[in-house]
């Protein structure tokens, strides 16, 4: 299992070309259980299309495990879900915590200064 105390720049894999994290780190960056996150997923599972969320496959799940520290042992004994970048922006709208609720509030920050750059 990776750390909690890890950066989250650190858990981020690539995966069928683009970027993804694991399930459990997910749940740590949002400061949640791997039970709540799941339980919000399955609650709202039209949020997530297998372009946000998936499972990946045996193959590409020891991918994911030879990008990870040697150190560090990721996931548990079953294949942890993978959210790509769209899956963790939908993840920071339906999960109840401050740190969700934050990181939402950047995202949309952030996206709205890029858009009025590119109008000047």
């Amino acid at each position: 299992m990776i750390e909690k105390s890890q950066q989250p720049l650190n858990q981020i894999y690539w995966l069928r070309g683009q970027k993804v994290m694991i399930d459990e780190d997910v749940a740590a960056l949002f400061q949640v259980s791997l039970k709540v996150l799941r339980q919000r997923i399955d609650r709202t599972k039209q949020r997530f299309p297998p372009d946000f969320l998936f499972l990946p496959t045996l193959e590409e799940w020891q991918v994911l495990q030879q990008q990870a520290d040697p150190i560090l042992k990721i996931g548990k004994n079953q294949i942890p879900l993978v959210f790509t970048e769209a899956g963790l922006l939908m993840a920071s709208g339906v999960i109840k915590s401050d740190v969700a609720v934050k990181i939402s509030i950047d995202i949309i920050n952030e996206f709205f200064q890029i858009v009025n750059s590119l109008k000047k």
